[in-house]
Parts: structure tokens; C-alpha cells; sequence
């Protein structure tokens, strides 16, 4: 196999690099003289995570496609933490990313099944308040792009970022209570009845009705004479209301001076 290196990381005081390579190892560099300290053994797959310690130098973060999660103590060259990322019935997660907390107390990885993986000091019980399960009900519409390259949602024809905030859902599509409702920004101080998401049946290609909520529905419903949602009636409000906005920007652009002459002026 080709050596190659998939991943590199400096300490937090910029004295060693770490070097993930893919045939599992992890090298540990001085920064000042190119030289090879420790090569790190634990991982059984392609290493595409290295996190370094916010404040303590001789700490590393490691965690790969092989579901392993080291904490290393790269001075010494010896691991100091282990936690094997297992899913009953599943096999192993990759892990795909990690974060330490700013205090350093706590770190976060997320794993191909789509879990949110906390670790730290203290117990769990502020975590525990949440459902297990959550996902907006927008994580899996699909994306195109209009002629001109920009992204649009392609249920609603909207640029994504000026979709109202998202509900929190179940993996089933489900909308939890409100009281979780509000843990997504933008929807803190909204009242209850903003906070109960419109669900509507549609019928799919298939013949099959499903429930989902209404501002799910796509063009092609609304042509059908469905009931129209009231969320993306907003969404190409505000659309109208930028499009209206750059249309004006234009307009004063165009009735300046042109080829330089003369200086615009504030009134």
C-alpha cells in the first residue's frame, strides 16, 4: 500500500504534529525539527479525525472509520482513553467527527447512524430531558439548483436559508411538544399555537397516503388543488420581499453616474 496521509493536526502550543496515515497509524512529529517522536497503534481503520485539547497540550483526540475514539497523551506517546463505538444489532459506527467543549470538559462526536455521541465529566441528566430520537422535518428534502447555479429547496422552489425554522421531529416524521419545539433558534418565544406543526395525507406516486407535515408539500400538490401550506406561503413571501429589495438596489445602481463622472453624494 501507498503511504498516505489523511489527516494532520498540530498541539495546542504548536510544539508537535500528529499525523494520521492510512495504514492505521497515528505519527507523532516535532514541529521544529521534523522529527518522529511516537507512532500511535490502536486504530484498525483510515483515521479522518484529529482533535487537539483547547488548553492542554499534551492531549490528542482520534477517532475514525473503524468506530474507535482515543484520547492520547502525545508527549508520552501512550493512549489514555478508549471507547469503541458499538450499536446493538449493528455492528460498529464510523465516527465522522469530533469536538472538544471550550472548557475542555466534554467532547461530541456524530457517527454514520446519525447519533450524537457526548462525553465529559458529570452525569447525563440535563441530556436526559431530550427525546432520543430528533431530526428536523426539512433534514431530508431534496436540493437543486435554478439557472443561474444557486441552491433551492425543491419542494417549495426557495432558497433554503429563507425557509422558516425547521419542527423537530421523530425518525418517523412524528413532530414532538411544543416544550421541544422551542429548543430549535428562532422559535424561543413563539407561542404554542405556532409550535404545533400543520400535519396533512398526501398521496404518493404510489398510491400510498402518509401523513407529513404541511409545509412538506411540493409544487406538484399544490397544482393538484391540495390545501396550501401556510409555511411556504410565508417562505415565497419573503422571497417576494428580496426579490422586490435587489430589484430596487438595481434600479438606484443603474440611475447613478456612469463611466466615473461626477461623485454620488448622501442627501
Amino acid at each position: 500500500m501507498k503511504p498516505k496521509v489523511t489527516m494532520i493536526a498540530w498541539n495546542q502550543n504548536d510544539n508537535y504534529v500528529v499525523t494520521a496515515v492510512n495504514n492505521h497509524l497515528l505519527k507523532v512529529w516535532n514541529s521544529c525539527t521534523g522529527q518522529l517522536l511516537h507512532e500511535l497503534v490502536g486504530h484498525a481503520d483510515e483515521v479522518f479525525v484529529l482533535e487537539t485539547h483547547p488548553f492542554d497540550s499534551r492531549i490528542m483526540l482520534s477517532a475514525g472509520h473503524d468506530g474507535n475514539i482515543f484520547i492520547w497523551d502525545i508527549t508520552k506517546g501512550m493512549k489514555t482513553k478508549h471507547y469503541f463505538n458499538m450499536i446493538e444489532g449493528q455492528g460498529h459506527g464510523a465516527v465522522f467527527d469530533c469536538k472538544f467543549s471550550p472548557d475542555g470538559q466534554h467532547f461530541a462526536c456524530t457517527d454514520s447512524h446519525g447519533h450524537l455521541l457526548i462525553f465529559g465529566f458529570g452525569c447525563s441528566r440535563p441530556y436526559e430531558r431530550i427525546p432520543d430520537q430528533m431530526f428536523f422535518h426539512t433534514d431530508y428534502r431534496p436540493l437543486i439548483r435554478d439557472s443561474n447555479n444557486y441552491v433551492l429547496d425543491e419542494q417549495t422552489q426557495q432558497a433554503p436559508h429563507l425557509m422558516p425554522p425547521p419542527f423537530l421531529v421523530d425518525v418517523d416524521g412524528n413532530p414532538h411538544p411544543t416544550k421541544y419545539q422551542r429548543l430549535v433558534p428562532g422559535r424561543e418565544n413563539c407561542a404554542d399555537e405556532h409550535l404545533i406543526p400543520q400535519l396533512g395525507y398526501v398521496a404518493t406516486s404510489d398510491g400510498e397516503v402518509v401523513e407529513q407535515v404541511i409545509g412538506q408539500q411540493t409544487v406538484d400538490q399544490d397544482e393538484q388543488g391540495l390545501e396550501p401550506s401556510i409555511l411556504d406561503g410565508m417562505i415565497r413571501q419573503l422571497q417576494l420581499q428580496q426579490d422586490q429589495r435587489i430589484g430596487a438596489d438595481q434600479e438606484a445602481a443603474s440611475s447613478g453616474p456612469q463611466n466615473g463622472e461626477g461623485t454620488p453624494r448622501r442627501g
